[in-house]
């Protein structure tokens, strides 16, 4: 059963391949950092991503002498920045113990930063370096619909899964396989909507139907959040922001100054003698972050005249060109002041 899968997921990949892919090559360094950008993150949204990145740093040598900022930058918009701080510490790595030159041994790939058995294993095949087995939530996903594998305990099932990807996995054509399984995932076994009609293993004995059968969903719990967020713009049409020093989501980006109590956002503005200014525009921003929901109540404050306030010169920014990595929050924030400016000064 196992050999006559494969066979046809090959088959199905030689004729319906997404080979198009940017980075479908053989340079181990492009396919981690497509692999990276790709963990919890879909295809169109990391292609551009990709590209703009690869354009910049097109090798190991230019990423080590990257600072970290610049890297925050460019990975502004994408998300999980816990990524691109893992690709920046593996670069020094690498750079350190493998003389700038990426690892071909699957142990030394799999004890870098950030790269867990899956993707050091999607790394080593595509660059020809092994022929592993994955278990992404693509390939998850087929061989639970596909063998009818239903167990409540996530440690069992997680090896129950990673038994049956290395039973079908070829030795030979390995690469084109895991393509193959990843891609039918994407475009055809997908988590809703599956088009199974169009599907290589129904001929194989699949019996999974949509409409009388559908995978159990843990619901996880949702953290609603409150902030403030104090967006400050003056009259050389900067915006002020401050580096975030904490926390797991955000941290070494740039904001505007949030708070999670009305005392400190009090204390701050007090702080800094912007207290007796009025917001000139008031608005709340839902941001969405894996299991938790944050409101952003955002004031708009312009300064006329900020010599009174005591706030660094060293953190206002040019609003035509954000030179520094900021969260989504930011950037709907700015989306909203520029249509209100637009709105009320043509």
């Amino acid at each position: 059963m196992s050999s006559n899968l494969s066979n046809s997921v090959l088959k199905w990949y030689k004729k319906h391949g997404r080979n198009n892919l940017p980075w479908k090559v053989k340079d181990p360094y492009k396919i981690w950092i497509s692999e990276i950008m790709l963990q919890q993150t879909q295809v169109n949204t990391v292609i551009p991503y990709y590209l703009k990145f690869i354009k910049k740093y097109p090798n190991l040598k230019s990423l080590v002498s990257a600072d970290l900022d610049d890297l925050m930058l460019i990975w502004s918009g994408l998300g999980y920045y816990r990524r691109i701080k893992n690709i920046h510490l593996s670069s020094k790595i690498i750079a350190r113990e493998h003389n700038y030159n990426f690892p071909h041994k699957y142990d030394d790939i799999l004890s870098l930063p950030g790269i867990g058995r899956t993707t050091a294993s999607a790394i080593s095949t595509f660059s020809g370096f092994s022929n592993k087995a994955i278990l992404d939530g693509n390939v998850k996903r087929i061989l639970i619909r596909f063998y009818e594998i239903e167990e409540e305990n996530k440690t069992i099932l997680e090896k129950k899964l990673w038994d049956k990807s290395v039973s079908i996995t070829p030795l030979k054509c390995t690469s084109d396989f895991i393509q193959g399984m990843m891609d039918i995932g994407s475009v055809i076994c997908k988590r809703t909507n599956p088009e199974c009609c169009r599907c290589p293993l129904k001929s194989m004995g699949c019996s999974y139907n949509p409409t009388h059968k559908r995978e159990k969903k843990i619901k996880k719990k949702i953290n609603n959040i409150k902030m403030n967020l104090i967006v400050l713009i003056n009259q050389s049409n900067q915006i002020y922001l401050e580096k975030i020093k904490a926390g797991k989501l955000w941290q070494g980006l740039y904001s505007s100054p949030t708070f999670t109590l009305n005392s400190h956002t009090n204390e701050w503005m007090l702080r800094n003698n912007i207290s007796d200014l009025k917001p000139i525009y008031r608005s709340n921003i839902m941001h969405r972050v894996t299991h938790k929901k944050i409101m952003f109540n955002t004031f708009f404050y312009f300064l006329k005249n900020d010599k009174k306030v005591s706030l660094s010169s060293k953190n206002w920014y040019n609003l035509a060109d954000i030179n520094v990595g900021v969260p989504k929050y930011q950037d709907k924030a700015l989306v909203i002041y520029r249509s209100e400016y637009e709105k009320n000064n043509v």
